[in-house]
């Protein structure tokens, strides 16, 4: 089912769904450097944008067990969230197989179609619910740094 899907598939359809972003050109300083009010305020818009964008077109359907049913953020967080079909498994059974082996399937298929949003200091949330129940049985959170060994 939906753990057996390739997460590269699931995941370079969600992030292709994002806002296209306009290189930025940062605007000079003192020193050279954009300040770190000026960064943050940046990224909230990049991050609100993206978020404008993404709720338009949902809900979406991501694969056949698989829809992607809402985006928010927090801050400098991308939050998708999706609903499962798990069929007959149980929660727990949907929750201990995604941490076993979609959770790191699906911070890898991140870390490689969500770098641009990762570079600029954004960071992002995978919560996946139960349709039936509307439990969280995964949550995967990435950042810039969680990539670096990817």
């Amino acid at each position: 089912m939906i753990w057996k899907i390739a997460s590269g598939i699931l995941l370079s359809g969600v992030l292709a769904l994002a806002v296209p972003m306009k290189p930025f050109t940062p605007s000079l300083q003192l020193g050279g450097d954009m300040s770190v009010e000026m960064l943050r305020k940046q990224n909230l818009e990049v991050v609100h944008k993206a978020v404008e964008g993404l709720r338009e077109t949902l809900p979406r359907k991501v694969d056949p067990y698989t829809t992607l049913v809402g985006v928010d953020s927090n801050g400098t967080q991308l939050i998708y969230t999706f609903e499962v079909d798990g069929g007959p498994k149980s929660d727990e059974t949907l929750r201990k197989e995604g941490k076993e082996r979609m959770a790191p399937r699906v911070k890898q298929g991140i870390c490689q179609s969500a770098e641009r949003f990762l570079k600029a200091g954004i960071s992002i949330r995978y919560r996946y619910l139960s349709r039936t129940s509307k439990a969280e049985i995964l949550k995967v959170d990435v950042a810039e740094k969680d990539c670096l060994s990817h």
